[in-house]
């Protein structure tokens, strides 16, 4: 049972669900978007990151038909899917903008009157506010949502006719520490829900803690998508959280191994000149106090190489 398990969640990881070929899109004499392709894993957190301008928001606005004069090709599981159609926009749920609500109603309110439009297959309204971790503040008038608060009121009505991918532009866009956390604790959850998720980000570190996979946009185009599983194997980034900053910090350069990037609250961040073992890390360090001791991913690197190569 456990290898069937194991198996099928493989199978779907290596699955594409979504693939977008040659995507582009011209405003007059200006190339928003040139040749975007890539595909996107099914139940994957893929994660499209750029910087503003780089044409990201205009191609999340392409697949719910808010552009529609543009050129190349969408496939949905393998299928060539038409500019207008509508049937298959069911499959997905979409959060594009700062979502719109009646104010003076309750959260439920909201849904419910989104349900009644919704295609028969739509989910209980309770179940939604749980995942969403409303289900508290229910029947509390919209108006006095905090903006996270309503960020997840948006993701729950995306929820509403059971989709099975959700594209979401910069859903941690204006939040507070806590909001953001809670975003990413919906956004991963909804993973093992089995969705799909695409998302817009022009911040590394929602890629590095949310995201299965990515691509970067640069000036309309797109780097190779890359799995940050894969990322992570081949860094050379170590993240170490200790008490004793400062004798951390000295262990370190006096090391011919490593170098230090950068020091935040009781983190150290430190590159290798090679790759290297968590051992070597433990053996320098043997004798200070050390939490933990993680290996990152090496996005910025990343992000510079394909500038570089824009």
């Amino acid at each position: 049972m456990i290898i069937t398990s194991i198996f099928l969640k493989f199978y779907k990881m290596s699955k594409t669900i979504l693939s977008f070929k040659n995507i582009s899109k011209n405003y007059s004499n200006i190339e928003a978007l040139r040749q975007i392709s890539f595909d996107i894993p099914a139940n994957s957190i893929f994660g499209i990151l750029g910087a503003n301008g780089s044409g990201k928001s205009t191609f999340m606005k392409i697949l719910p038909g808010l552009i529609q004069d543009w050129s190349g090709e969408i496939f949905h599981n393998g299928k060539f899917v038409e500019k207008n159609n509508i049937k298959l926009r069911d499959k997905f749920g979409y959060l594009i903008e700062a979502p719109t609500f009646y104010e003076y109603l309750s959260a439920r309110k909201n849904l419910e009157i989104l349900s009644r439009i919704s295609p028969s297959n739509s989910l209980d309204i309770d179940y939604i506010l749980e995942l969403v971790n409303l289900q508290n503040r229910s029947e509390d008038k919209v108006s006095a949502y905090s903006y996270g608060m309503k960020q997840r009121l948006g993701i729950a009505q995306c929820l509403i006719h059971n989709p099975e991918i959700l594209i979401l532009d910069e859903p941690n866009n204006g939040l507070d520490p806590n909001g953001i956390q809670d975003m990413i604790k919906l956004i991963k959850n909804l993973r093992t829900e089995g969705k799909t998720i695409c998302l817009s980000t022009h911040n590394l570190r929602d890629v590095e803690e949310l995201c299965t996979h990515f691509t970067v946009f640069q000036n309309g185009e797109n780097s190779q998508t890359c799995s940050m599983e894969e990322q992570i194997k081949d860094s050379k980034t170590w993240l170490v959280n200790t008490q004793d900053i400062d004798s951390a910090i000295e262990k370190l350069k006096n090391s011919d191994v490593f170098k230090i990037i950068s020091v935040f609250n009781k983190n150290i961040l430190i590159e290798s000149k090679e790759k290297q073992s968590l051992d070597v890390i433990h053996n320098i360090l043997s004798d200070v106090e050390v939490y933990k001791i993680s290996k990152e991913s090496n996005l910025i690197g990343y992000f510079d190489a394909s500038k570089a190569n824009s």
